[in-house]
């Protein structure tokens, strides 16, 4: 796995300190991840760059808390993290969706939990699903989306929790060129 990242001068969002991940016991043990070490700044890109496999993914949920390293530290904000990290989101590949929501439902779920009001849940989420290209379309069901329609849902009710650090699994192969474009560009 090899990293590139954009210099910035913001302060230290996560650290990894020689994170390892290891799934399975004794003779079946596989270890997707060993002597992991990084640091990402507020304000930063960074790309993990790797073969198909080599634990991009199981590191991106390390980082947003979904799983646990098997070895190692992971601090956020100077902080050990514990548990899902409430300042992360994360985009994958492939989505999860409420099948009996709405998109704009889809969307707000992410915010109710936090106890934003119905208004202020439902003006973000309009707002968001018109930035992603989905004006129009508030009211289908995941089951009527095609493909990149659901992938650009995902990056609504991602955005909408307006996250410190927004963690993308390769979000783009479900789009086309152009709207992968207009999405890198939001």
């Amino acid at each position: 796995m090899q990293q590139n990242r954009q210099k910035t001068s913001g302060a230290e969002l996560v650290t990894l300190r020689n994170v390892g991940k290891s799934y399975g016991r004794g003779s079946k043990r596989i270890e997707a991840l060993r002597d992991i070490n990084l640091s990402v700044r507020e304000g930063e890109f960074v790309a993990l760059l790797g073969a198909s496999g080599c634990g991009k993914s199981t590191l991106l949920c390390i980082i947003a808390g979904l799983i646990r390293a098997t070895e190692g530290e992971v601090l956020y904000r100077g902080q050990p993290l514990k548990g899902v990290n409430p300042h992360t989101t994360i985009v994958f590949q492939t989505f999860a969706f409420y099948p009996w929501l709405t998109v704009q439902e889809n969307v707000e779920a992410a915010l109710e939990p936090l106890g934003i009001p119905p208004l202020m849940r439902t003006k973000r989420a309009l707002r968001l699903l018109d930035r992603v290209g989905l004006d129009g379309f508030e009211t289908a069901y995941p089951r009527e989306l095609s493909g990149e329609m659901g992938q650009k849902v995902g990056f609504a009710r991602a955005m909408a929790l307006e996250p410190e650090l927004l963690c993308l699994d390769e979000p783009f192969s479900a789009l086309d060129v152009l709207s992968a474009e207009s999405l890198r560009a939001n």
